[in-house]
């Protein structure tokens, strides 16, 4: 692997940059029990994400449901989440050291998440208001999620690079197939929500288990 192609670094958000479940599993756990319907230890939620939020609350409901049930649960999630997304989220270690290394060797950073768009900006900008972002993206109602390659493309022509100088960091099998459709350098990072079996399952080139491992990896 040729390391020094970079020239961008695109990242996932949940599992990857932030570890998020506590957020995002109390607030599911909160609409779910407004509807009587059963909540989950938080633990359970880290298997639950990546795939958006509609995904989640449809593994999250019992089967058989009312559509109207899972409706006004997941509503109410969207309308709680925004407001509670910075509670208990946390940094990852080191997290703030590589992202400083990366920009201070010139090579640019942003983000794809399948979080709901505005949800993702407001996370970043709170926790890493200092990171020059070249771009939050996120579910916007238009761009289809990962793995979908939509994303993908528009980020090497908003950045103006070919995919062999980006690298993209994840923790998800939908980031990894992502980036292996895309021809981007697949980094899974073995610290969020799936096990190293499943990363390099889904296409990643390799693993790293820590941020401080992963810049020793890349040479910065």
């Amino acid at each position: 692997m040729n390391f020094q192609k970079v020239k961008a670094a695109i990242f996932d958000l949940d599992g990857t940059l932030l570890d998020t479940v506590a957020d995002i599993g109390t607030g599911a756990n909160t609409a779910l029990c407004r509807y009587g319907l059963p909540a989950y230890p938080i633990e359970e939620y880290k298997h639950l994400v990546g795939h958006g939020i509609r995904t989640l609350f449809r593994l999250a409901v019992p089967e058989g449901t009312p559509e109207e049930v899972y409706q006004k649960a997941l509503a109410d999630y969207l309308a709680y989440y925004p407001e509670h997304c910075t509670i208990h989220t946390r940094y990852f270690p080191g997290v703030k050291e590589f992202l400083q290394a990366l920009t201070e060797a010139g090579i640019r950073v942003a983000v794809i998440s399948n979080k709901t768009e505005t949800t993702g900006q407001k996370i970043i900008s709170h926790y890493f208001p200092e990171v020059p972002w070249a771009f939050v993206w996120g579910n916007n109602g238009s761009r289809p999620l990962k793995p979908a390659v939509d994303a993908g493309r528009l980020a090497c022509e908003t950045l103006g690079l070919e995919p062999e100088e980006i690298l993209f960091v994840g923790d998800g099998d939908t980031d990894m197939e992502f980036a292996s459709k895309m021809g981007f350098l697949a980094a899974g990072v073995t610290w969020g929500y799936r096990s190293p079996e499943q990363l390099l399952a889904a296409g990643a080139d390799f693993l790293s288990d820590s941020f401080p491992a992963l810049q020793k990896t890349i040479g910065l």
